[in-house]
């Protein structure tokens, strides 16, 4: 009986032939889409032309656009919008960024600035934001017209003890609302709490630790109550429970109204 099996050796040389012209084909699709990335990549048609920026005051697009590394010109693919928006978030005053690519030749940044409320005494323009944090500016912003936080001038803004102290200031500036009296200063110890000076009235309002909003209405009727007299300084000590102590006072400005030194 014939058979149609090929010799052992001839189909061991066979199958070497398959496995080398299949190890070709994936070679040369792989160094083939390796050149196909880089023609893609180096293409004129996805060249940046348009860099759309919305930045809120006091940063100007110029500003957002120098720190966010990007130029006109460059692949859209080139671009990794994640580390974009890392760089953005290095920026002190930066609170959130967006960047996306719109292809083929455009990207588009949203840039958010913290919200100063206050100013933190320093030797450099620090500011407070409604979140707590403390962060800085651009050196050409306006000088803004904030309370003033002070006693922290020696302590670390990083410190854990900053930051609980800072966090403390934030249900005391609304109170310029709640009593209609606009806030100078609010100095803080780590002994002795919070320390209110008021803007208009030579009035010193000390609170302790205690922050509870029992307090600041008996702060409030007992502002109404007081007379409004020209010269006048006196201090309002609420550190006791459900007891309000009121004295006349000269503090060291001889009678005028305490502000805290500026450094800005």
């Amino acid at each position: 009986r014939r058979t149609t099996d090929a010799p052992p050796a001839r189909w061991s040389k066979t199958r070497f032939l398959l496995l080398l012209l299949l190890g070709g084909l994936i070679w040369g699709a792989s160094s083939g889409w390796v050149m196909f990335q880089q023609y893609v990549y180096s293409h004129p048609y996805f060249a940046v032309t348009d860099i759309t920026i919305e930045a809120e005051a006091p940063f100007s697009p110029e500003d957002i656009l120098a720190q966010s590394g990007l130029t006109r010109g460059m692949s859209v693919w080139a671009i990794d919008p994640q580390q974009v928006v890392e760089r953005l978030l290095a920026i002190p005053g930066i609170r959130a960024a967006q960047v996306h690519r719109e292809f083929p030749q455009q990207v588009t940044i949203h840039v958010q600035a913290r919200r100063p409320l206050a100013i933190i005494a320093r030797s450099t323009a620090t500011y407070l934001d409604d979140s707590g944090a403390a962060f800085t500016l651009p050196s050409q912003h306006p000088e803004l017209d904030l309370p003033y936080v002070t006693g922290l001038t020696e302590v670390a803004l990083d410190s854990v003890t900053a930051r609980a102290a800072l966090k403390g200031v934030l249900p005391l500036l609304p109170l310029a609302t709640v009593w209609a009296e606009s806030l100078s200063e609010i100095h803080w110890e780590q002994q002795r709490g919070y320390t209110l000076f008021l803007a208009h009235r030579h009035l010193t309002i000390r609170l302790g630790w205690e922050t509870a909003p029992e307090k600041f209405a008996q702060i409030g009727m007992v502002l109404a109550r007081l007379p409004v007299v020209e010269g006048m300084s006196a201090v309002v000590d609420a550190r006791f429970v459900n007891q309000m102590v009121v004295r006349p006072s000269l503090d060291d400005q001889g009678g005028g109204a305490r502000t805290p030194a500026r450094p800005l």
